[in-house]
């Protein structure tokens, strides 16, 4: 542990002496924007200069005794008056001043600093540093510090305020070195603490650079607030004697003495508590403000809410009209004048990027804006007026005539009540029925959407269901009671394809049943084609075009469609298909002049910045866009994309070559005593192999393995089971550490979510600088290649001085793409990179990958649940189910003429967005969600979901023998089907 200590000390040295000059004046800048961390550190420093330069003026030592003038109020002669033996209180304040300040100080610098040392150190490696930091823990709180401070610091008479210190530091980092364990624990599971281990980087810089930075925050504060307790423990002990001794003096022991005085001779006590007092504000003052200037994401904006305004009821027939909705959060209006109306039977389909108001539009409906929220219009459900309606109101509207079904259903469901408690109690929020009618209730809506044994499974917790299984629970609590309108936020979007193909059959049976009105909101355009009978367009917080399903897809009039539309991969268009990329990025709220499109449309001409367009056209297709009568149908005429450079053909040397890859994980049971009760088996006896140029996609629904494969290959450790050679070198024991340092930098993996694996506290050019550090690359060099890697990406070398979260989405993926890049690997590892993605964007991700494999000769191990992305940028695919693979070939092969029941059954499941093609599709339903990886049975996995297995002549084999990847596939009736 000392070791370690030591390693992290020199280690932290050495990043601060690298730290760019830029990074720190821009710390500095933030920090001298703050106004309370000015006015904190003034105060500081005038406190400082009265406590060591104050005794150069005083007229009287903080000893000196004058017998003339005892408890003498303020004078010339003693400026802040003297106390009972004659002492000036002004040399003593200042004396006493001088302890509290280095005493404050010190102790909560080294406490902070012994416990964020010992707690990041333990919470990382984890093992014997961790229990032996508990272990001390543990023997320091058992004993009384406050007991044993006041016992050995008046005995420490030569130095002993210096002894004083030690002691309170030692009695004071305990707590918080626990929560840093804490935090260290949580954060080395972030994807940007993952990122660098898998590029190689040292622990203890790993360490400096991501964890403790992170924990900053907590830090600061806990260092602001050890500044003050130590000054009050000091305070404390000293009113009881045992602080500092005399003939010396401190801030505590001018209160205690003058607590006695305080009201007869109030200025013995109210000098010394009044600048205790200053001193500790203007600490946590500072504390603020540095914490704040560490952290470049931190604000200090704030928003104003208004009153929300009441608007007249508007009749119709609809079950929903809504007129003229805007809603605003302080000065930023995020939903501008949108109208929509939706009558019973039908479903509309909203769609836009992330940003465009329409989860915002969904709460408007339902009441649920928070209180900040200024909202005015009108929303009427079934005449009943939601915009100023009473809670009594909204509580009789919710969940009976108007029901949600969310986005993430772990959380909407309560985790400690079961599933057929929570839907019973649905159930009798608005219906006069006794506990046993709504518990079978609950079991018929249980049946109703789908899930197995309902009786049973009413008894479980949403813990025990799948994702899939939840969203059904979802669908039955809205649809509890018969409701007249079911909204829907993104219902699908954290579901496998196959999963999400189950639900929308689901969710379009439970409207149908009951005749309800269904708001769709995705950004899923092909979901919207599969579903939608009317669609509106929303766009900086506005509806730009609106019409049915058929006439919008075939035929759209506003760019931002259009490009939205070619933006999207598609199973049905090959690979020399070009993406739409939608150029830039959405405005801000605040933007008011103008066609809030204008920045990023291609056809903007003068008007378009002069006066935003009204929503104009029949009633069956309307649009925002002055030009619409002259867009073309097709989206390349508008926006100008040129294919991508063909790819190289020639076949390259093997960059990966996997064999036999297996990883098998314990499986427990009990809390407490937890016993091994069999085993996880999740890859088992996998193949894979990819040659330079080339681009392998391994699919499959969550849990199959895909991510376990992966960081399988990423550890360059020994596998358990089979072989793993990269470019040419088994991995194996006989790979010293230094030849493994080397094959880091020859592969390089990019994450799904590119603002979780950047680090939010790192500016972009230390974030790609940081894998040529771990391979040890000079500091030119680095100074060279930063630049290079940007502009190859797409982007500019004077955005390496910028913080990731001042980029969109789409341009952190690519600061991601260019971090991998900065050592020239020969294979870059893609886990699903543009799924956090708006399709706008992803497009351009997806266009920048296929130029680079193209340019730099790159291969890619490209793992996605998207079959549409496949089928855009691979060259071969592997699909895999529970640790194996069934069927692999190249993308055309497998994609145009699917063999195993599972491919047949993912490609039916992938919506094409366009609704005349979609909605006469045969589609394959699988049964269920995939077992769990926990037993291995005789047979074929996937027989217990297979859609032909009942129709087989001979279904014992499937039973009896587990099929081999045979001719690229693991099916014995491949050819039958």
């Amino acid at each position: 542990m000392a070791e370690l200590s030591a390693e992290l000390l020199a280690e932290a040295a050495d990043t601060a002496a690298r730290a760019p000059a830029g990074r720190l004046r821009v710390t500095a800048r933030r920090f001298l924007r703050h106004r309370g961390a000015l006015v904190g550190t003034v105060v500081v420093a005038l406190l400082f200069v009265l406590a060591f330069a104050g005794p150069l003026f005083a007229q009287w030592s903080y000893h000196d005794i004058d017998y003339a003038a005892l408890r003498q109020p303020p004078s010339p002669a003693h400026w802040w008056g003297t106390n009972g033996i004659g002492q000036d209180i002004f040399a003593q304040t200042v004396r006493g001043l001088q302890k509290s300040l280095l005493i404050g100080l010190a102790v909560a610098v080294s406490a902070t600093a012994l416990a964020a040392l010992v707690g990041a150190v333990a919470g990382y490696f984890g093992g014997r540093s961790e229990r032996l930091l508990l272990f001390v823990v543990d023997l320091l709180l058992i004993f009384p510090s406050f007991l044993i401070i006041s016992i050995i610091s008046p005995r420490l008479r030569t130095g002993g305020w210096v002894a004083f210190i030690g002691l309170l530091a030692i009695f004071g980092w305990m707590i918080s070195a626990r929560v840093v364990r804490t935090l260290t624990i949580s954060l080395k599971e972030r994807q940007f603490v993952r990122a660098a281990q898998f590029m190689g980087v040292r622990p203890l810089t790993i360490i400096v650079r991501h964890i403790l930075p992170s924990t900053a925050s907590f830090l600061i504060i806990d260092a602001t607030i050890a500044v003050g307790g130590a000054v009050m423990t000091e305070t404390s002990l000293s009113y009881f004697g045992f602080g500092v001794q005399p003939p010396d003096v401190s801030l505590g022991t001018l209160i205690a003495d003058g607590t006695t005085s305080a009201v007869t001779y109030p200025w013995i006590f109210f000098f010394p508590a009044v600048l205790l007092v200053v001193f500790v504000v203007a600490v946590n003052l500072v504390g603020d403000g540095l914490r704040d200037a560490i952290d470049p994401t931190s604000g200090s904006a704030r928003t104003i809410g208004r009153p929300v305004a009441r608007a007249t009821r508007r009749p119709g027939d609809a079950v929903l009209d809504v007129n003229d909705l805007h809603v605003s959060f302080g000065s930023a209006p995020v939903v501008r004048g949108v109208d929509l109306t939706v009558r019973r039977g039908e479903v509309l389909g909203i769609v836009g990027e992330s940003g465009s108001g329409k989860s915002v539009t969904a709460l408007a409906i339902l009441g649920l804006l928070p209180a900040q929220a200024s909202v005015t219009g009108s929303i009427g459900v079934l005449g009943e007026q939601v915009i100023g309606a009473s809670r009594r109101t909204l509580d009789r509207l919710r969940g009976n005539r108007v029901a949600i079904v969310f986005q993430d259903s772990l959380s909407a469901l309560t985790p400690v009540y079961r599933v057929g408690d929570q839907l019973a109690e649905a159930v009798r929020a608005h219906r006069d029925v006794d506990r046993a009618t709504a518990a079978r209730r609950a079991v018929e809506l249980l049946t109703l959407v789908g899930i197995p044994d309902p009786e049973v499974r009413a008894q479980a917790f949403p813990e025990e269901f799948s994702g899939g299984m939840r969203q059904r629970v979802m669908i039955a609590m809205a649809i509890a009671n018969d409701p007249d309108l079911i909204i829907a936020d993104e219902p699908t979007t954290a579901l496998d394809v196959t999963v999400q193909a189950q639900i929308l059959d689901v969710l379009r049976t439970a409207q149908r049943e009951t005749g309800a009105a269904l708001v769709l909101i995705s950004h899923d355009l092909g979901v919207i084609a599969r579903m939608a009978d009317r669609v509106a367009v929303m766009y900086a917080g506005r509806v730009v075009e609106q019409a049915t399903a058929a006439e919008l897809f075939a035929r759209p009039l506003m760019p931002y469609t259009l490009g939205l539309i070619g933006a999207l991969p598609r199973l049905d268009a090959g690979r020399d298909r070009p993406l739409v990329p939608i150029p830039g990025r959405p405005p801000s709220p605040q933007h008011h002049t103008g066609c809030p499109f204008a920045d990023r449309c291609p056809m903007m001409e003068a008007a378009c910045r002069t006066a935003e367009p009204a929503l104009l056209g029949p009633a069956g297709h309307q649009v925002a866009c002055r030009r619409a009568d002259e867009i073309p149908s097709d989206p390349f005429e508008v926006y100008g994309v040129h294919a991508p450079p063909s790819a190289r053909t020639s076949a390259g040397p093997v960059v990966l070559d996997v064999r036999g890859l297996a990883k098998t994980f314990p499986q427990f049971r009990g809390k407490v005593f937890k016993r091994r009760i069999g085993s996880v088996f999740a890859v088992d006896g996998v193949d894979l192999h990819i040659r330079r140029g080339e681009t392998l996609a391994l699919v499959g629904e969550s849990g199959c393995g895909k991510s376990t494969t992966l960081f399988e290959i990423l550890r360059l450790e020994p596998p358990e089971a089979g072989s793993v050679e990269l470019l040419g070198r088994r991995i194996d024991g006989t790979l010293d550490p230094a030849g493994r340092a080397a094959l880091r930098g020859d592969v390089q993996l990019v994450f799904q979510d590119p603002m979780a694996s950047l680090d939010p506290r790192l500016p972009v050019g230390d974030i790609i600088a940081e894998p040529m550090r771990a391979q040890h690359a000079r500091e030119a060099a680095i100074a060279a290649r930063v630049p290079e890697v940007l502009r190859l990406v797409g982007l500019e070398a004077g955005h390496a001085q910028r913080f990731p979260h001042e980029f969109s989405g789409g341009q952190r993926q690519r600061i991601a793409i260019a971090r991998a890049l900065s050592v020239e690997p020969a294979l870059l590892v893609l886990d699903e990179p543009v799924s956090a993605l708006d399709v706008s964007v992803q497009a351009g991700v997806l266009n920048l990958l296929r130029d680079l494999k193209a340019r730099l000769g790159l291969a890619y191990l490209f793992v996605t649940h998207d079959l549409a992305v496949v089928a855009t940028i691979a060259d071969r695919v592997s699909v895999m189910y529970l640790g194996r693979i069934v069927e692999t070939g190249d993308v055309d092969s497998v994609f145009g003429a699917p063999r195993h029941p599972y491919t047949q059954a993912l490609l039916s499941a992938v919506p094409v967005p366009d609704p005349a093609v979609e909605r006469g599709r045969e589609r394959i339903l699988l049964i269920g969600e995939p077992p769990g990886a926990g037993t291995r049975t005789p047979g074929c996995r996937f027989r217990a979901r297979c859609p032909r297995y009942a129709e087989l002549d001979r279904p014992a084999l499937c039973a009896e023998r587990e099929p081999a990847l045979t001719e690229g596939v693991a099916c014995h009736f491949a050819g039958q089907l």
